[in-house]
């Protein structure tokens, strides 16, 4: 982890702050919070502090929308069998569990798979297509996928299928010849909200085909409610890092509500695997806990696994699946370790030169992995980094970025070197032949230094300063208003002062834990990757810190998460 050289607090109108606080009767601290995020008005900060489902954008000028919903209802009151595809991400299996759950409460026979890293790879293939057909489906519904899968939906049409699309990825070539394509970035799709996830935009899907059977007098109002989905629908959308505000945020707040009263058998297994302890279930629980365990299964296996757990409805069967994947987890950790030792080691070199990326590769470089080492290494070393793992002449690469270079801009500008890529601004994937990959890594580095991109660490620029006095419940249950936190909210960040340091130790071979003293009790604090200052803390610090529950205490008292190492304090 690079240190911070600087740590500042924002500067922001103090009479905006004071007046909103007492208008709100909140505390300045969070005001400040609220001020700093543009939300000055009384009005406007009700409406985000207790986001309405109602609230949510109207599906109007949704292109597409209303043919798949009928298309879809035809399929439902004629007994046809439809199959249903995800990728094999979080956001691919919940939209596949998602849209598979609601069309068996309708009575529809399904046909439900995900793909597979290894066989098929990313996206909707011919052979998937004949697989459905060979099961009887003249309906195909491709989600999180299918918007560039042009000889998959060649192969239906031969076949007599038709297809239906929910996908969310950038559009740069016409789109195949199907029934409906529902995907905002398309450039005629009039849906204002272009960052939707597949799992969100399944849920407006499932509710627009409610709605035509509805309409149809074959469902009774209300028989059937998309809601009780919201569940999958924060699931895959935390899961994949899009921005938590608009309708993200909405469907989030209440699919996390809904995870923590009335979990489904699947969660509540894997709640316990994970060895989650809080009665309410929060972002970083899915982020870091629920997300790695389900998408371990398709790095490592198949993401067969994790579909068929989030669909379970037996205890026991939940159990035994939520155990697999938990053995899916330690073989993804032991595989990322052993690469990521390699990536790091190559990725010093290359900076030798400074250059405006980081791009390495190797041998055997399990492609189940790359993308989290990318993720590492990009946090690591404050830059964009691409990394590729070779099986004989092709390379699977994936790259990652915080923000400095829009990735799919970069792939996209040197395709000419590349087999084929995909994906967003800061997440990406490609595949690059080894004969190509060194003049590819001139292209992408040659297009980042004309992208002017920020490779060097900034400075921290803090929400807020409280005291340690001020580190206490009441302010927790003021934070949790402003969730859920994600790409797009941030959590807060805090400077807090007057901490007594009366323990440090390093956790999980690399963290550093420590236990504060405040004058009204002790707190304790996690610093990832820091445990390198365990020994070396000074007795009063002062730390930039993100606070959220310590449900290892019960969930009722604050915890801190480092952001930066602390800076010692002299006692006055």
């Amino acid at each position: 982890m690079l240190e911070r050289a600087t740590r500042s607090v924002a500067e922001v109108d103090s009479a905006q702050i004071q007046g909103l606080a007492r208008e709100l009767e909140m505390s300045l601290p969070v005001a400040r919070c609220l001020v700093l995020r543009g939300l000055r008005d009384a009005e406007r900060v009700r409406a985000f502090l207790e986001p309405r489902l109602a609230d949510l954008s109207r599906p109007d000028g949704m292109a597409d929308l209303d043919v798949a919903a009928d298309r879809t209802a035809r399929a439902v009151v004629s007994g046809e069998r439809v199959g249903v595809f995800g990728d094999y991400d979080v956001d691919g299996v919940t939209s596949a569990a998602l849209v598979t759950g609601f069309l068996g409460e309708v009575g529809t026979p399904t046909e439900t798979t995900v793909a597979d890293r290894f066989s098929g790879g990313y996206g909707l293939g011919p052979e998937v297509i004949e697989r459905f057909a060979a099961a009887g489906c003249t309906l195909v519904v491709a989600l999180d996928c299918g918007s560039s899968d042009h000889r998959a939906v060649e192969r239906a049409t031969a076949l007599g299928v038709d297809v239906v699309i929910v996908d969310h990825h950038r559009v740069e070539a016409p789109l195949p010849r199907v029934v409906a394509c529902i995907n905002p970035q398309r450039e005629d799709c009039g849906f204002a909200d272009k960052t939707m996830a597949a799992v969100g935009l399944a849920f407006y899907y499932v509710a627009a085909v409610r709605a035509a059977l509805e309409k149809r007098r074959h469902l009774e109002r209300k028989a059937v409610d998309p809601r009780s989905f919201l569940d999958l629908v924060a699931l895959g959308t935390v899961a994949d890092v899009v921005p938590l505000v608009g309708n993200n945020r909405i469907l989030v707040r209440h699919g996390l509500r809904q995870m923590s009263a009335s979990p489904r058998p699947g969660l509540t297994a894997l709640f316990r695997s994970a060895r989650i302890r809080s009665r309410k279930i929060r972002t970083e629980h899915i982020a870091y806990q629920l997300a790695p365990r389900l998408n371990a299964a398709g790095r490592v296996a198949s993401a067969e696994d994790s579909l068929a757990l989030l669909l379970s409805r037996d205890v026991r069967q939940a159990s035994l699946l939520a155990e697999r994947l938990e053995q899916h987890t330690l073989q993804r950790r032991s595989v990322e370790e052993q690469v990521a030792t390699e990536a790091r080691r190559r990725a010093e070199e290359v900076l030798v030169d400074d250059p405006h990326v980081i791009i390495v590769g190797g041998e055997g470089w399990h492609r189940g992995v790359i993308g989290i080492v990318a993720a590492r290494l990009s946090e690591e070393f404050g830059r964009p980094a691409f990394v590729v793992g070779f099986e004989g002449d092709v390379g699977t690469g994936s790259a990652r970025a915080q923000g400095q270079l829009n990735l799919f801009a970069t792939l996209n500008a040197c395709s000419a070197q590349l087999v084929r890529f995909g994906g967003h601004g800061d997440a990406a994937g490609f595949v690059v032949t080894r004969g190509r990959f060194a003049a590819a890594t001139r292209a992408i580095e040659d297009h980042a230094r004309g992208a002017a991109i920020a490779t060097k660490e900034r400075a921290l620029v803090c929400d807020a300063s409280i005291t340690a006095r001020q580190l206490n419940a009441a302010i927790l249950g003021e934070l949790d208003r402003l969730g859920p936190f994600g790409n797009g909210n941030p959590e807060p960040v805090f400077e807090i002062t007057g901490l007594d340091v009366l323990d440090g130790r390093v956790v999980g071979g690399s963290h550093l834990k420590l236990e504060l003293k405040t004058p009204t009790g002790t707190v304790s604090a996690f610093g990832p990757r820091m445990g390198g200052l365990a020994d070396r803390m000074p007795p009063l610090v002062r730390v930039a810190a993100t606070i959220s529950a310590d449900e290892w205490r019960g969930g009722d008292v604050p915890g801190l998460r480092l952001v930066s190492p602390p800076v010692a304090e002299i006692s006055s």
